[in-house]
Formats: C-alpha cells, structure tokens, sequence
C-alpha cells in the first residue's frame, strides 16, 4: 500500500520562480535608490511676513484727499514802463499853385422870334361866267368807270323778264319750276310773292346762301309768307346745280329770282 506524504514536508521551488523573485528585488531596490537622489532638494530659508488682521466695515468714514489749487503766482512788482516811439517830425508838402478857375461866359439870351408874318389875303377871284361849253368840254374829260359790278338780273317766275334775255330766263325758270311746290290753302296767295337774290358758281352750284329782298325780307312778321319764303328755299337748293351756258355766265351768276304763285294757274 502507498503511503500518502505528510504536510510537514514542503516541496521545493522551481528555479524560474526563483530568478523572477530575486530580479523584481532588485528593481524595486534600484528605483528606491533612483528617487531618493532626486528628492535631495536643498532647502532655502523663506522670509516670514507678519499680516494684521483688521476688520473693514461696509462704509468708510474717511474723507477724500482734495487738492490744493496753486495759488496764482503775483505778478513782479516791477514798474511797467511804457517805451516812447520816437514821432516822426510831420512833412509840409507845398501845394501846387491853384490854376484860376476860368469864369462861366454868360449865356447869351435867346432872340425872340420874329413874330409870324401874317399871310396875304387872297383876293378874291371874280366869279366865272357861265359858260355851257365849259360844261361839255368838263364831261368829255371824264371817262366812264369800267369797274363798276353789273347789278343782279332780275327773273320772274313766269312772264316777261328784264335784264335776261328770253331763252336763258325761261331755261333758268323750268329747272326751279319742277322743285318748287308753294304752299296750298292760305288765304290769298296771290299776295305771297317771294323774291330771293341767288350767288351761283360757274359749275351751276350755290355759291352762298340766297338771301331775301324786297317785300319778302320781312317774311318773319307773317307765318303765311314765311312759309311761302321756306319752300322757294328748298326749290333752290334741290334744284341744284342748274344747267346754264358757261360762256354767258357774267348773266346769270348774279340773279334776283321772282317766286309768284299767280303764274303757276296760267
């Protein structure tokens, strides 16, 4: 039978663990002696400062410091004595010698005009003689006037004509005649008669407006005629522009044309 080893007896230690133990040793040595060097610090005396406690209250009592303001240095009791400016001797100029004011002539007084001469009187021529030769001879000197406007031409409606001959009046009469409608059923209409005064162009055209004469300017006082003068207008202005010969139109660019109701019966 195996015996059991008893406790008393302890087994050795490897060899390893040994040389790790005796190598920490070592070290832990080496550093020991590396920081004792290093905190071998000379030491040097501090002076002590004695410090008084005092107590300070929230507000001082002590008043503020004021400056002094410097007195004003006086000034040197010296004398100020005024230097004297040496003054110029004062300088005579001689004036030089006055010219002699020349004396003003005295104006001449003007000369009186030679009162106007009074003019001869005429004397009077003797009276001339009457002399019918005389007369003649002044009347042969004058010369007719060639500017002198032929006066308007007067056209009645129908009948006899002045101042036109025959053809162109009755030419002139049968175009107004065809538009001309006189108002009907008006007490005597023989008594409308309406003459107007006509301005045409060379073309046949009015040239301006016709304008009323004679009797007929006073066609505003009477309803019956002013009607009458209304419907001769619009006879002229339809009617228009009137076929009438050029070459005679000195006769009939200035006419007085008669509206008579009288000859419409014949």
């Amino acid at each position: 039978m195996r015996t059991r080893p008893t406790a008393d007896k302890a087994a050795p230690l490897p060899l390893g663990v040994v040389a790790s133990i005796a190598l920490h040793a070592i070290l832990v040595v080496l550093l020991f002696v590396s920081f004792s060097k290093k905190l071998d610090l000379p030491t040097e005396d501090i002076p002590l400062v004695p410090v008084d406690l005092v107590s300070v209250s929230d507000k001082t009592n002590i008043a503020p410091m004021e400056k002094k303001e410097e007195a004003p240095k006086p000034p040197d009791a010296r004398e100020i004595v005024p230097e004297e400016k040496e003054v110029a001797p004062p300088k005579f100029e001689v004036a030089p010698d006055a010219k002699p004011v020349p004396k003003e002539k005295p104006k001449e007084a003007d000369k009186p005009k030679e009162a106007d001469k009074p003019k001869p009187v005429d004397k009077p021529k003797e009276a001339e003689k009457f002399d019918i030769n005389n007369i003649e001879k002044l009347l042969a000197k004058k010369k007719p006037n060639t500017n002198i406007k032929a006066g308007p031409r007067d056209i009645k409606g129908v009948g006899a004509q002045t101042g036109m001959t025959a053809d162109l009046a009755s030419l002139m009469q049968s175009q107004i005649y065809r538009c001309w409608s006189p108002p009907t059923g008006t007490p005597h209409p023989e008594r409308l008669i309406v003459q107007y005064r006509l301005f045409l162009n060379r073309d046949g055209t009015i040239a301006q407006p016709p304008q009323l004469v004679g009797d007929s300017a006073n066609a505003a006082g009477d309803p019956y005629m002013a009607a009458a003068a209304g419907a001769a207008r619009r006879a002229i202005y339809t009617c228009s522009p009137y076929k009438l010969p050029v070459d005679r139109y000195a006769q009939w660019r200035d006419v007085i044309f008669t509206f008579d109701p009288r000859q419409l019966s014949q």
